[in-house]
């Protein structure tokens, strides 16, 4: 089972059209889109999003992405991210997307459980999480561990050997395979409702445990999604 990880204005506006994965829904500080073979651009909302750009925020700036199934993905401040997969043609039953998370914090609010061959996930250097529904969010820490605290719903986190992996020091970086099959024996954890889980640097995993209630009392990141969740209802 595989599971776990956005410059304008070089295409027409009919090839825009076609290849817009989200747009910008909220904006505070300074973000840049990259696209795949181009250079970076500031954004702004309202701006489109394609699948294979590469998002980055400055510090103390937050950027929001809405889906066409009314989706949100967030970044938070020194933070960047790539969309590798957006497919959301042909209704919710169809809808795929895969982001990695290179570093900093994200906050997904998915509108409805996750099933069948739909997919919805994140991926980072030693983790993968593939949400099952609804609201969680994902930390890579400087450190290169990851939080995963999911808020509603479930996520599955898996161990991850990422295809923007580097070789050997000096190496150039290459393309290699993306997510394994992850086997249990592997491991892989279902992380539930007000629970969190912690995989280390070396991509151990810890246990999935209860936070409390005002966990996030002092988090402003949090309280910020929190309230624009709660808004998007």
């Amino acid at each position: 089972m595989k599971r776990l990880l956005f410059a304008i204005a070089f295409f027409s506006l009919p090839l825009l059209a076609q290849t817009r994965a989200a747009q910008v829904s909220a904006l505070e500080g300074r973000a840049a889109r990259t696209p795949p073979k181009g250079i970076p651009a500031p954004l702004a909302v309202g701006n489109a999003v394609a699948q294979g750009d590469t998002l980055t925020t400055e510090d103390d700036s937050r950027l929001e992405l809405k889906f066409s199934d009314n989706s949100f993905l967030r970044l938070g401040p020194h933070a960047k991210l790539q969309l590798a997969e957006a497919h959301f043609a042909g209704g919710a039953a169809k809808r795929k997307m895969s982001a990695r998370l290179f570093f900093g914090n994200i906050w997904a609010k998915v509108t409805s459980v996750i099933q069948g061959q739909q997919k919805f996930q994140i991926e980072t250097e030693n983790a993968v999480a593939g949400v099952r529904g609804t609201t969680f969010r994902v930390d890579a820490r400087t450190d290169k561990s990851v939080l995963v605290r999911v808020y509603a719903g479930a996520v599955a986190v898996a161990r991850n050997l990422p295809s923007y992996a580097t070789g050997k020091p000096g190496e150039p970086r290459r393309e290699v395979p993306g997510p394994e099959e992850v086997t249990r024996e592997k491991w892989e954890k279902l992380v539930g409702r007000q629970m969190q889980i912690v995989i280390a640097a070396d991509g151990t995993p810890g246990d999935p445990e209860q936070f409390a209630e005002d966990v996030d009392k002092n988090d402003a990141w949090a309280q910020w999604n929190q309230k624009r969740d709660a808004e998007a209802k």
